[in-house]
């Protein structure tokens, strides 16, 4: 499964002058820096977690419909919380889309799924990007609607960088104390 992002959040889960006083830093020499280092940590967070903790818009687009499916009626989505739905496509050999949304819910929440409620079951002819999901997750619009320990660890993540200074630390392997904000909302499969 490809997500995109249709459209972009907001806001930042922590704001810069959040960040530079967690930093110290009194100035505004390096408020280009800490903003990227605040979207960087973010991004990696988000990315490990599978969550969105400002909302956004996302298209998840499969080849075909995972397995299991069918009997499950439920897709899970590969991003979390989910909110709202917004379309299901299913592409056409000769490439064009069939909207099938009416067919489907999203189960709102942690879990993010989507659920096959209605109607005959769609299947894609096209080979790849057969199917498109857009919907939006996220905690919420601003940074008072995500989890304290989210935001926490995109500040301490921040910090790391910054105080290192090189872009190995956002990519590289987490700090134990980022790890530990992280890992209890990772998603694990068995």
């Amino acid at each position: 499964m490809i997500v995109t992002t249709l459209a972009q959040p907001a806001a930042e889960p922590v704001s810069l002058a959040e960040t530079k006083d967690y930093l110290r830093i009194s100035g505004d020499g390096e408020d280009g820096l800490v903003g990227s280092l605040i979207a960087g940590a973010r991004a990696r967070i988000e990315a490990l977690a599978g969550v969105a903790m400002i909302s956004r818009t996302l298209r998840a687009t499969m080849d075909a419909w995972p397995r299991g499916a069918i009997e499950k009626r439920t897709v899970v989505m590969p991003v979390r919380p989910a909110d709202e739905l917004v379309a299901v496509r299913v592409f056409e050999r000769g490439g064009v889309a069939e909207t099938v949304t009416d067919r489907f819910t999203l189960a709102r929440g942690r879990s993010a799924r989507l659920v096959w409620t209605s109607g005959a079951f769609p299947w894609p002819g096209q080979r790849y990007n057969g199917i498109e999901v857009d919907y939006v997750a996220g905690f919420g619009e601003g940074p008072d609607d995500v989890a304290e320990a989210l935001r926490l660890a995109v500040k301490r993540l921040a910090a790391h960088a910054y105080h290192r200074r090189d872009g190995e630390t956002l990519n590289g392997p987490l700090p134990e104390d980022v790890a530990g904000l992280v890992s209890p909302w990772r998603r694990v499969r068995l």
